[in-house]
């Protein structure tokens, strides 16, 4: 095999460091000892240099060829019948600009972390996250299938839930983090149900494959996309933070600091997105559903706006910015204009990354400038409330602070119900379980 040919698929060892790292790291904390520090960082930083390595051959080995996209298959994770879940990997501009820039920003994070979170109790266990994390969304971003990206998908989604409660001492992260599972899960069913449907007519749920079958007439009438673009669209609005489910954002600043970085401002809150852009074979023969995309990154984009000028915190601030720059993004998916959606994506994630990153020193940074002034700065300029009549004004106000009334009616009708019918079932099972313990007691088969 050709070197070029082997630095293409060493593409595939990027999630495999991490979760070499990850385990490796569990492996040593479950000894009498601990490891230190020092030892769980350099792990962890080998790890990303290592994954870091793998992408950077394959991106060299991609420009000095010839192909627009290189598609292989490494082989199954299981068979059963005529199906096979198959380890199947895309390389093209999309997947490896923000492969690249995932690794970036996770080896700056790991780097940022080793003093953020030094002598913090939960510092191995935020590491480990963080590794798995990263195998999560590298295999998302490599992935050549919807299966494939559905299992990266969902390890960004664990990992996120757990470090949005990683202060768990504190009532406030564990709630926070029960509604980003309960979002996620609801959600997360469009993108299970999307490759079925494929499955049932293209036989495949490859992109590659799926970008042949809508290139002939014949195929492309027996494909559903109207209804698999749809329920794209529901996994792209829960895990990107859209209206109506895009709540969940600002509480997921409960986490530390360098997870709300890299999750909610660099990497995870674009994750919609990247399925967007890489449905848009599926998005340019449904207009129904890129119409609803416009309306929802219209609708979020102008609620996020409101609600971020009346945030009381620049964590929360910066999280309603971060949803209304991804409901523009929404909005270039549904206008077609794919390639602006992706320099918009990569632009804003650096910048919210480090803006999120800087939060802890906001207050430090405008006493500095102040004191390099030698006096108070002017005045902001005005966001534009004052030109609106004062009874508008109390208006939308009102409205702003109180999140237009969707998170109540969110709290209301989805969160608690989902949470009363989970405890129900959870009693039910406990009494099964312990009816069962009470008949293997008396003897009984």
């Amino acid at each position: 095999m050709a070197l070029g040919s082997l630095l293409l698929r060493a593409a595939a060892l990027a999630p495999v460091w991490p979760a070499l790292a990850a385990l490796t790291i569990g492996g040593l904390s479950l000894r009498d000892r601990r490891p230190t520090e020092s030892t769980v960082v350099a792990i962890s930083q080998l790890a990303l240099w290592l994954s870091l390595a793998s992408l950077l051959g394959a991106a060299g080995a991609y420009w000095q060829g010839d192909a627009s996209s290189v598609d292989f298959l490494i082989g199954y994770f299981y068979r059963a019948g005529d199906y096979g879940f198959e380890l199947r990997f895309l390389l093209d501009r999309l997947s490896l600009a923000t492969a690249l820039l995932a690794e970036l920003l996770l080896l700056a994070t790991s780097r940022f972390s080793a003093h953020y979170l030094h002598r913090e109790p939960g510092f191995i266990r935020f590491f480990v996250l963080m590794l798995v994390f990263a195998c999560g969304i590298l295999l998302m971003l490599l992935a050549g299938s919807y299966e494939l990206l559905f299992a990266g998908w969902e390890l960004v989604g664990l990992t996120s839930v757990l470090l949005v409660g990683f202060f768990q001492e504190r009532a406030g992260p564990v709630r926070a983090s029960l509604r980003v599972l309960i979002t996620y899960r609801l959600c997360d069913i469009g993108l299970l149900l999307a490759p079925i449907l494929l499955h049932a007519s293209v036989h495949s749920s490859s992109f590659v494959a799926i970008r042949a079958a809508f290139a002939d007439p014949a195929s492309a009438q027996a494909i559903p996309a109207s209804a698999v673009a749809l329920l794209l669209a529901v996994a792209a609005m829960g895990k990107s933070a859209q209206f109506p489910v895009g709540g969940w954002l600002p509480r997921a600043m409960e986490g530390p600091t360098a997870s709300s970085a890299v999750f909610y401002g660099g990497l995870s809150v674009h994750a919609g997105v990247y399925l967007l852009l890489r449905s848009a074979p599926i998005l340019d023969h449904a207009p129904l559903a890129k119409a609803l995309l416009i309306l929802i990154g219209l609708t979020t984009a102008v609620m996020a706006t409101l609600s971020g000028q009346v945030s009381a915190d620049t964590k929360s601030g910066l999280a309603y910015a971060t949803s209304a720059q991804v409901g523009l993004m929404f909005v270039e998916c549904g206008l077609g204009l794919y390639p602006l959606a992706t320099a918009h994506l990569i632009a804003h994630a650096v910048l919210r990354y480090y803006q999120f990153l800087r939060t802890p020193s906001v207050l430090q940074d405008a006493l500095a400038r102040r004191a390099a002034l030698g006096t108070a700065p002017a005045a902001q300029p005005g966001s534009g409330w004052e030109k609106l009549p004062l009874s508008m004004q109390t208006f939308l106000y009102r409205l702003a602070i109180e999140r237009f009334e969707v998170e109540a009616a969110l709290d209301r009708f989805i969160a608690r119900p989902v949470l009363h019918a989970a405890r129900w079932l959870g009693a039910m099972e406990e009494r099964i379980v312990a009816r069962l313990a009470g008949t293997r007691t008396d003897g009984s088969p």
